[in-house]
């Protein structure tokens, strides 16, 4: 059908009819090449006689004078461009669903009055196409007749743009091999204009039906969500509140007898809250007839207060401890007490925890609290240190920091156990690193203590512990990424024993990207065990096809305890299941790749001839699940993941980019995968096994990740850009969202982080991911390491020790004061907004997201934040538990209360 309605597109038309069958060509009216490539995003190309579709740097927009077709209905239709450059394989069609101007649009804008991006601010050209903001999509190969491109276009796309509810076609093409540049011949070029090629139909078109059940939900003072039941007959919506129509990035189409959601956001400002208004909507048939408007009036936007607790901290003391200073464990000063960031000038005597003579800590019972002592003194004096704490329960970890060389200066970063002695300097600190575990069960009152320098300096110690716990298990996850096992099970527990005691996980990677081509390693799953065996690594992979279980016992020896938690029954929360760990499940595990691959780059094609490659897949995961289950793993964050970085040319490498995907056949390829992942883990629904993504792009999904809750680890980069179409997928389809990035240099503020963290998680992340993050060869005991969190190490008997950052100490209070605000929206049930505004008042969440290169997961810096505002909003946030449990307002110490 495709072929014969091209050949039929080729005929000359002299005369243009509208009856039923005639072929009605529809010439284009406007059109540019959307260019987004950094550098070039406010580019415009409308003017141009040959215009790029290149991969995702170059998407065309194209719309078209539909007055002859109104009022008709629509069998199929084609879209003829002339080829210029190159050849293009195939592309993905989708609407636009933003008005937008050929010679002012950009990637940034649709240049339209009034409208800061396309379809709101901020939105660019992709967050309103490619399946994003409600568009239809479609997947076509190229037919190449004659110099011009056939492109099909189903009959609903030409309905959408006929109506008014799109417009125009948004043109992405499949591959991204960016040695090439593609061309089309623009309408600026005469003889060789692109049109649309419509055959019309007669069947007749019902008329629409009203939607019923109007309700509304005022979320807060930006936004609500209509909610209705769709009628049985009928294409798509036209909503209007108070006579504004309301933007069509926001608007489905028409699915008969579902109850649908449709967000009232980018509302004009004569919108205000707490005022009803009337809200209209329209059903809309393929033909453009109207139904009946469905009305509702309510209030649309609610006011969203939030409170401000007043906060007040020890005034600095006149006469401070010589040679002493007290500060958070998250801020940093260099070797020669210059301070790392913007500090108050004083801030070495006087923060939110010292106030020149004494610390005063506030924690919930099972929080970590710590702080960092700088000591000068006596020239060549040894001097031991000690903090002691009144309750005996208490457990009180210390470490001295490295100074390591950074930018130029000499920075503290990784943390030794103490020693019984530091030499001190007049003119150099010794950085020492506390950390101070509150039992679980500790009830509420002051904690006394001090920290003792052998030559008689004496700095009393508090800790205010509030009537509130801690959840054991993190609700919030920071996980660790790494690759690559170490050698002995004893240092991936010491790893783990590390993270475990941060509140944070570490997830290591055990295979590489080269298990593709047959016969190759398939895993490294090969530590030596407690019982001084190697795990059987061959036996592990020796999987043959259509195998129906794998071999599991080292499997369950090596990363049981760990898994269940009971590698930590002793530990300050006790067992914990592990929240994220790898499964080797990937493309070529159970069964390598590329022994069964045909060349195809459509993973649903690519198999065909070997169904057992599918089918054992699915059979060992289905194993893998019910051994889980058998052995109650029902708690532990099992992740299905595809890291492989890959290409059709590559032998010994995937197909695909899986990890960090770019063409349309990558996505395809993920979603073929992900459907063979749920037939397995489908057996045992008890045991949680996430099929996770991680994706830079999630603009260019096209349609083919859409509807599956799977977990995304989504860029720093894209989460900023793309933060709405995240948020929505969160909404829509239950997806579990994470952001990955890079921890911040060693030379900049280690609040980076918590802002990082804080900024993830007011926008729905459930966690974050920072990148590689274990330093195997203790470099970074020497000099700057970036990524360098956990750092192998060998003790004086030659024995590998695993060492820690003190940027671990950032990610861990980023994870606590989470915990904080997650207990503060429980209790006062307020929105995520109110929780952003809330947030808003003690920190500025602002960020710049810096890459080096493409590949560069992209480190997030917070140029306004603060020395105390992070402290200002954990105090604010436990004073409001606090009042919330009915329990008078809480300070930091009763010294301080006024």
């Amino acid at each position: 059908m495709r072929i014969l309605f091209a050949l039929l597109s080729l005929v000359l038309l002299a005369a243009t009819k509208t009856d039923a069958g005639d072929l009605i060509s529809l010439p284009v009216t406007k059109d540019n090449s959307i260019v987004m490539v950094d550098g070039e995003w406010t580019e415009n190309a409308g003017q141009q006689g040959q215009i790029r579709v290149k991969g995702n740097q170059h998407i065309v927009a194209m719309a078209f004078d539909m007055s002859a077709i109104a009022g008709k209905r629509v069998k199929q239709a084609a879209l003829v461009c002339v080829q210029g450059q190159e050849t293009i394989s195939g592309v993905t069609l989708s609407t636009i669903a933003s008005r937008w101007d050929e010679t002012r649009s950009n990637g940034l804008t649709a240049g339209i009055e009034g409208v800061g991006g396309w379809g709101y601010l901020g939105g660019r050209f992709p967050a309103v196409c490619g399946g994003n903001g409600f568009t239809r999509v479609h997947q076509t190969k190229s037919l190449i007749r004659d110099g011009r491109y056939h492109w099909d276009v189903p009959a609903d796309m030409v309905h959408a743009m006929a109506i008014g509810v799109a417009d125009g076609l948004a043109i992405h093409e499949h591959d991204t091999d960016y040695r090439r540049n593609p061309t089309i011949f623009s309408h600026q070029q005469s003889g060789k204009k692109p049109y649309l090629l419509v055959e019309l139909d007669d069947s007749a078109e019902a008329d629409p039906d009203p939607a019923t059940n109007l309700r509304l939900k005022a979320v807060d003072d930006k936004s609500a969500r209509l909610t209705l039941t769709s009628p049985t007959q009928g294409f798509a919506y036209e909503v209007t509140v108070d006579g504004h129509s309301l933007g069509r990035h926001n608007i489905p189409l028409v699915r008969p007898g579902h109850s649908q959601t449709i967000p009232l956001r980018d509302l004009p400002p004569s919108i205000t809250t707490d005022q009803a208004y009337e809200i209209r909507v329209v059903t809309l048939s393929r033909t453009g007839q109207r139904s009946p408007a469905a009305v509702l009036r309510s209030v649309i936007l609610k006011s969203a207060p939030v409170v401000r607790p007043p906060l007040a901290f020890a005034p600095p003391h006149p006469s401070p401890i010589n040679g002493l200073s007290v500060i958070p464990v998250t801020d940093k000063f260099d070797a020669s007490g210059e301070a790392v960031g913007e500090l108050p000038e004083n801030y070495r005597t006087h923060n939110p925890i010292f106030d020149g003579r004494q610390v005063r800590l506030t924690a919930a019972a099972g929080e970590v609290v710590g702080f960092q002592l700088l000591l000068r003194g006596d020239v060549g004096k040894p001097v031991a240190v000690k903090v002691d704490m009144e309750s005996p329960e208490t457990r009180v970890d210390l470490h001295h920091a490295l100074y390591v060389p950074a930018n130029g200066r000499r920075i503290p970063d990784p943390l030794l156990p103490l020693p019984e002695t530091v030499t001190l300097q007049s003119n150099r600190d010794q950085c020492i690193v506390a950390d101070i575990y509150i039992p679980f069960d500790s009830s509420p009152g002051v904690r006394r203590g001090q920290i003792t320098i052998s030559d008689g300096r004496v700095v009393p110690l508090s800790i205010n512990v509030l009537p509130f716990a801690l959840p054991r298990q993190a609700t919030f996850l920071c996980e660790m990424n790494g690759y690559g096992l170490p050698d002995h099970v004893n240092d991936y527990y010491a790893l783990q024993q590390i993270a475990y005691d941060h509140r944070v996980h570490a997830n290591i990677l055990h295979y590489s990207h080269n298990t593709a081509a047959p016969g190759s390693r398939k895993s490294n799953l090969d530590m030596r065990l407690r019982s001084g065996r190697r795990m059987d690594n061959k036996r592990y992979d020796a999987i043959q096809p259509d195998s129906k279980t794998g071999y599991w016992d080292d499997f369950v020896e090596a990363f049981g305890p760990y898994i269940d938690g009971s590698l930590f029954q002793d530990g300050h929360r006790g067992p914990i299941p592990a929240p994220g760990f790898y499964l080797t499940f990937h493309e070529s595990w159970p069964l390598n790749c590329r022994a069964y691959f045909n060349g195809n780059p459509d993973a649903y094609q690519a198999f065909q001839a070997h169904p057992e490659y599918a089918r054992t897949y699915v059979n060992v995961l289905q194993d893998f699940a019910r051994l889980a289950d058998a052995n109650g793993w029902k708690q532990t964050g099992f992740q299905v993941y595809f890291n492989n970085k890959g290409s059709l040319d590559e032998k010994t490498k995937a197909p695909w980019i899986l990890d960090e995907p770019t063409s349309y056949w990558d996505y395809r390829a993920l979603r073929f995968y992900g459907e063979l992942t749920d037939r397995g883990r489908d057996v045992a629904a008890d045991v949680q096994i996430d099929y996770r993504i991680d994706i830079s792009r999630p603009e260019y999904c096209r349609g083919q990740l859409g509807g599956r809750d799977d977990l995304w680890v989504v860029s720093s980069a894209a989460f900023q850009n793309y933060r709405r179409l995240v948020t929505d997928r969160i909404d829509r389809d239950g997806l579990k969202a994470w952001v990955y990035g890079t921890t911040n240099h060693v030379h900049e503020s280690n609040r980076n982080v918590q802002a990082w963290a804080l900024d993830a998680w007011q926008y729905g992340a459930t966690g974050i991911v920072p990148w590689q993050t274990v330093n195997k060869n203790g470099s970074a005991l020497k000099e700057a390491d970036q990524l360098g969190v956990f750092i192998f190490d060998k003790d004086p008997a030659g024995q590998t020790v695993v060492r820690h950052s003190m940027r671990l100490k950032a990610y861990r209070d980023a994870q606590q004061l989470i915990e904080y605000l997650n207990l503060l929206q429980q209790q006062r049930g307020w929105t995520q907004q109110q929780m952003r505004r809330f947030v808003s008042q003690y920190v500025d969440l602002n960020a710049q997201v810096h890459k080096t290169n493409d590949a560069d997961a992209g480190t997030s810096a917070y140029g306004r934040l603060s020395a105390a505002g992070l402290e200002s909003l954990r105090i604010a946030t436990a004073r409001l538990l606090v009042a919330g449990q009915n329990n008078p307002p809480i300070d930091q110490d009763p010294a301080t209360r006024r």
